[in-house]
């Protein structure tokens, strides 16, 4: 008998213990704004602003690209997790595996990223209908000041 309580009682302080996954506060937001050198060739390159805390950097982007034919000019915004430092930023990102990222809500999602500190960019087209993709080489972040 005392067996069956402890064992139903470590199951419950065990359940009560997990706690269900919580939406995670982005650390800055983020606008990319690319151009597209031919649609399906892959060639692109932009500019982008990052708030982070109080202050606003500029930066210089390229290997974004658009899935939908005919686009060359695309703008996407979203937020950026895990950045401790605005450094940490710059660098080569590639595709996030989704379902390892628990702070994304799925109708936020459109494109998510990760680069080699760890930061995940989840990034939407402004423009609806858009899907965002990178190429062959990743996504890379330069020079932010």
């Amino acid at each position: 008998m005392y067996r069956k309580l402890l064992v139903v009682t470590v199951a419950l302080v065990l359940a009560l213990s997990v706690a269900p996954a919580q939406a995670q506060k982005a650390d800055a937001t983020i606008s990319i704004d690319v151009q597209t050198a031919a649609a399906g060739l892959g060639a692109s390159w932009g500019r982008g602003v990052v708030t982070y805390g109080p202050k606003t950097y500029a930066f210089k982007v390229r290997g974004l690209n658009v899935l939908t034919a005919g686009i060359q000019k695309l703008v996407a915004n979203g937020q950026v997790f895990n950045l401790k430092a605005i450094d940490d930023l710059e660098g080569k990102y590639q595709k996030a595996d989704q379902a390892g990222i628990t702070f994304i809500k799925k109708e936020d999602i459109g494109l998510v990223v990760k680069n080699d500190n760890g930061v995940v960019l989840n990034l939407k087209a402004v423009k609806k209908g858009l899907e965002l993709d990178l190429v062959s080489e990743g996504l890379t972040i330069l020079k932010v000041k």
